[in-house]
């Protein structure tokens, strides 16, 4: 059965808990490091005592309510060095991503050990994250930044097509987690070092709209879809920017965080197939998706920027094209914006697929695509979907998920959140 408090208990915590010792704790890039950010902001301005770890890939901010904390590493570096290349990535796991993983692993457990604070929230990355929370009486929380960890057959897990039975949804979950077996194997270790019973986590929480993900009628008490975690971008746009925004129908292109060595091509693609729906470009170049020539930046139709407030912009645009990341994914829907998708890795192409099923996307591009017309195609499709972005942008602004999420870990400090059983 799940773990519930007695009723004792449950009389004495009818009100929310207050003063929860919370640490929180997050390793990658972009996408992985703001959802936690805009927690631990919540739970800091909430009155609880905040600690929030990650790595020099998440610049640091005057004035925030929680003590910072580092974490070795940098992905932004690891991505520079050798791009989003899963073939690249295996071949230099042992030289660089398992050191700084490990590094990581050490420094999360001596901050729990030194803070022993009472929920532990942490990325499925930190696979250790739990053993260590347990280790001093912590309530482990996992954030399932997209949902590929809690088996459904309401939708596939990372690598399979949308619109499968259910019977062969549920399946491709257990093939994850069976794929996903070896990298438990510290958490084993190290659970079996410090005398613990258990490395799983208490509580899932799965911060993502429910406009694109409804809570699966078959998931378990202990895994929810809270809605998305998102704070708002502080950040103005200079004059000339606001100008070109205003001063006809513009594509927004970025790509966040992803590298590749088609930056230059895809930057050209772009541009051409948004000339060829008579269109304006803003090329924002983030780590290297987009490399602008100097015809781009000389061009009267078309800005370059390497970053840009999502909040001033995007309710400027037209359509966007992305690599569908979770967060820039719910960021153009939340903006009632009609997004293509060019997906490099992970859980880009499912967000792609989703967008698809629900009516709210034209499907995946390339993101190596030559033709500008295929681009151009997509770009006519994703605009046919418009009034449905707007309908699900409604449904958006009406959720809270940060307030969900926190209320869910006071709940699980209280004892009235049903915990995963032991």
């Amino acid at each position: 059965m799940p773990n519930k408090c007695s009723d004792a208990r449950l009389s004495h915590h009818l009100t929310r808990v207050w003063g929860v010792k919370i640490y929180l704790a997050t390793i990658g890039s972009r996408g992985d490091n703001e959802p936690f950010r805009a927690l631990a902001r919540e739970a800091g301005a909430a009155g609880h005592e905040v600690f929030f770890a990650h790595t020099s890939d998440l610049p640091s901010e005057p004035h925030e309510p929680y003590a910072r904390l580092s974490l070795p590493g940098s992905f932004e570096a690891l991505i520079a060095e050798q791009g989003v290349s899963i073939t690249r990535a295996l071949l230099n796991y042992r030289s660089t991503m398992k050191p700084m993983l490990e590094a990581a692993y050490q420094e999360v457990l001596e901050q729990i050990q030194e803070i022993s604070p009472d929920v532990v929230v942490y990325h499925p990355k930190l696979v250790t994250a739990p053993v260590a929370a347990h280790a001093v009486g912590a309530i482990a929380v996992i954030v399932e930044l997209f949902p590929t960890l809690t088996p459904t057959a309401k939708f596939p897990a990372l690598g399979l097509p949308h619109g499968l039975p259910g019977f062969l949804n549920w399946a491709s979950f257990r093939m994850i987690q069976l794929a996903l077996a070896s990298a438990a194997k510290p958490a084993k270790a190290l659970a079996k070092k410090l005398g613990v019973l258990r490395h799983e986590p208490d509580l899932t929480l799965c911060p993502v709209s429910q406009a694109l993900v409804p809570q699966p009628a078959d998931w378990p008490s202990h895994a929810l879809v809270t809605g998305a975690w998102t704070s708002p971008t502080l950040g103005t746009i200079d004059t000339e920017l606001h100008d070109f925004l205003a001063s006809g129908p513009v594509v927004y292109a970025g790509f966040g965080s992803m590298k590749d060595t088609h930056g230059a091509q895809r930057a050209r693609v772009v541009v051409e197939a948004a000339r060829l729906v008579g269109f304006k470009t803003l090329l924002v170049t983030g780590w290297g998706g987009l490399e602008p020539s100097s015809e781009h930046v000389d061009a009267p139709d078309v800005m370059v920027r390497s970053t840009v407030p999502h909040s001033e912009v995007l309710p400027a645009v037209a359509v966007a094209i992305h690599h569908g990341g979770a967060g820039t994914t719910h960021a153009m829907v939340r903006s009632g914006i009609p997004s293509v998708i060019m997906p490099f890795v992970a859980d880009q192409p499912w967000w792609a697929g989703r967008l698809k099923i629900l009516g709210l996307g034209p499907g995946p591009v390339s993101k190596s695509v030559t033709n500008p017309n295929t681009l151009k195609r997509a770009l006519v499709k994703a605009i046919e979907c418009a009034e449905a972005v707007r309908k699900a942008s409604e449904f958006m602004a009406l959720e809270d998920g940060l307030g969900r999420a926190l209320s869910n870990i006071e709940d699980a400090e209280a004892g009235v959140q049903d915990l995963r059983p032991a």
